[in-house]
């Protein structure tokens, strides 16, 4: 065995050998144990005043209760074959300009086209579009600048102007 490898052998802390140094602090009555092997420090200290519990712990197992999936993308909200939601895709801040000293990217009233930027969420330092997915007039926006949005939050309702008729 090359001296490196023993080397590397005696540095390693296993767990066995910490039992048995548990086991010494408790069978010669030691306070305190620091051992420091290479890299590694061990300290063995010896409760001197344990809390008395008033009453032992009791447990309860609780009723299971199904818990719904969890949508893996928040699906945008058909009200009407007219009606569409633009939804959170992640949640973060919601904005609704650029820059605070911008114009909003939409305004009640506003014709948005598929592919439009309607609003920016802030989630981790990061800036997120969030695009409309269809042709319409915004009817109403539901989101204010600077709040908090919930993936899956709706964030304002589009009239669509893409189906005809």
């Amino acid at each position: 065995m090359s001296q490196e490898s023993r080397s590397d052998q005696e540095q390693v802390l296993t767990l066995s050998s910490i039992q048995q140094w548990i086991a010494l602090c408790q069978s010669e009555d030691i306070d305190e144990l620091e051992i420091q092997k290479g890299n590694w420090l061990v300290r063995i200290k010896k409760r001197l005043h344990q809390p008395v519990p008033a009453a032992p712990p009791s447990f309860s197992v609780p009723a299971l209760v199904p818990v719904p999936e969890p949508a893996s993308d928040p699906a945008p909200t058909v009200l009407s074959a007219h009606i569409f939601t633009i939804v959170a895709p992640l949640t973060g801040i919601y904005y609704s300009r650029p820059r605070p000293d911008a114009k909003p990217f939409v305004q009640v009233g506003s014709r948005v086209a598929e592919g439009t930027v309607v609003a920016l969420i802030e989630s981790m330092k990061v800036f997120n579009e969030v695009k409309s997915e269809v042709n319409g007039v915004v009817k109403e926006i539901l989101a204010k600048d600077g709040q908090l949005v919930q993936h899956g939050e709706t964030l304002m309702i589009l009239e669509r102007t893409d189906l005809g008729g």
